[in-house]
């Protein structure tokens, strides 16, 4: 009989609307592939249509809203089951790892960190000058700690992240398995991939979006977006008169509809990212904190879209300025790369090419794959 896994998570995963879901269902998708029986329990109980039958079509169990009075309850019918229970994120540690503890006590627990968050709260803070928010970090920063320490294993997508949790939990199980996404579909065969390049290639002049794409109900994004819009947009605008930026997202805000100009299109959600990407000259990933790795990044190199970033945007990737992304820490800095990406073709291709190649070799399914099943395999032995 197949293992029987228990994936508890803070809500059914909308992989289309933001990094965090797209992380928990490419699990789902792999550890389902894998033959292994698998349950997937949200924290907020309840049917979320489309999304919680693009889980069961996995052939992943998901309760129906009328199974189970509570999540507590839940807890205690489908943990004493599993072998293996994976938690994602310290707030829905916070709820469930002393329950599952408790009543499966033979079951081994992998802690998904999804990011350290107490590290993108200090970050947080420090930039807007907040003592509570530092006070806050602080506190999440042992409540984080302790979970590595008592979890059977933890996973962390950043490899800075990864050095981090070492130096401060050195006994604990810490495994480094990249964020990870689906490659996009490409269909029509060699011959239609082939005269698709070419195409993409004659085309590069008509490749003029510029393009930020992100949740904003995740703080650090709509910080961003704001920081390029005042500080680095005129300038490029300044050398590149005809730039256009396309600012896409669930849970567009206000303020950030409220940028609409001759030169700035706030999109808001786009369901199908290959029409976003294939008018896309860059994407730009301007965030002034954070923690973790950034699913904007990888998204972009999986359409083969070059990135201009920030230093704690790329922060835990293993990208290399000037190889595989460009770097632009301040202003100037930012502009002037988003300026070169514009002029220079040979420069695109080069890092059109080397991003794509990165994505395949260490953040798509074939590539973390292996890993997941190594530490599944390593604990349950």
């Amino acid at each position: 009989m197949a293992p029987q896994l228990l994936v508890i998570d803070d809500r059914t995963p909308t992989p289309d609307r933001d990094s965090g879901s797209a992380c928990t269902f490419a699990y789902l998708q792999i550890l389902a592939g894998a033959g292994l029986d698998v349950t997937f329990l949200p924290s907020v109980l309840g049917d979320a249509g489309r999304y919680s039958e693009a889980i069961r079509a996995l052939g992943i169990a998901v309760p129906k809203a009328t199974t189970y009075p509570s999540l507590d309850a839940a807890v205690d019918h489908l943990a004493p089951k599993a072998d293996l229970v994976i938690i994602f994120r310290a707030p829905i540690a916070q709820r469930v790892f002393d329950h599952v503890r408790r009543v499966a006590p033979k079951a081994k627990i992998i802690f998904h960190t999804v990011d350290l968050h107490h590290l993108r709260m200090r970050r947080q803070a420090e930039l807007a000058g907040d003592p509570e928010l530092a006070n806050a970090s602080d506190a999440m920063r042992l409540i984080e700690l302790d979970f590595v320490a008592r979890a059977d294993a933890t996973i962390v997508v950043s490899s800075f992240e990864h050095v981090v949790l070492r130096g401060l939990v050195a006994d604990a199980d810490i495994r480094h398995i990249p964020l990870l996404r689906e490659a996009p579909k490409r269909g029509g065969g060699w011959a239609a991939r082939l005269s698709g390049l070419f195409r993409r290639r004659d085309s590069l002049p008509q490749r003029r979006d510029i393009v930020f794409i992100g949740g904003f109900e995740h703080a650090p994004n709509g910080d961003g977006v704001h920081w390029f819009v005042s500080q680095v947009w005129p300038k490029v605008l300044n050398a590149e008169p005809g730039g256009r930026l396309v600012v896409a997202g669930s849970n567009l805000t206000p303020d950030i509809a409220a940028l609409a100009s001759d030169t700035i299109t706030p999109l808001g959600y786009v369901q199908d990212l290959r029409d976003l990407f294939s008018t896309a000259r860059m994407s730009i990933a301007p965030l002034r904190y954070g923690a973790g790795v950034k699913g904007k990044i990888i998204s972009s190199l999986s359409y083969e879209v070059p990135v201009v970033a920030t230093r704690i945007a790329a922060e835990g990737t293993g990208l290399v300025d000037g190889l595989n992304v460009l770097i632009g820490d301040d202003p100037q800095e930012m502009a002037d790369a988003v300026v070169r990406l514009i002029r220079d073709d040979g420069l695109w291709r080069r890092l059109s090419k080397a991003g794509y190649r990165t994505f395949m070799d260490v953040h798509s399914h074939a590539a973390g794959r292996p890993k997941i099943m190594k530490l599944v395999e390593d604990l349950l032995r």
